[in-house]
């Protein structure tokens, strides 16, 4: 497998090791909710500083 693709963004930290291992490259998408998705508010403030900020702590975690 060349590529994974996680339309949540890989939240589930279990699978870090095991991504680690991969030589696979990794396709992070940005998430605002868990599970299935909803019609909700974009959070207060700054969408695109939430934004980065979610792909740089989830970058630093991976």
């Amino acid at each position: 497998v060349a590529y994974l693709n996680d339309i949540r963004g890989f939240p589930d930290a279990a699978f870090y090791p095991q991504l680690a291992k991969s030589s696979a490259k990794l396709v992070v998408m940005h998430s605002v909710q868990d599970g299935q998705a909803d019609r909700r508010e974009a959070p207060a403030g700054d969408i695109m500083d939430h934004i980065a900020a979610f792909f740089d702590a989830r970058i630093a975690a991976l």
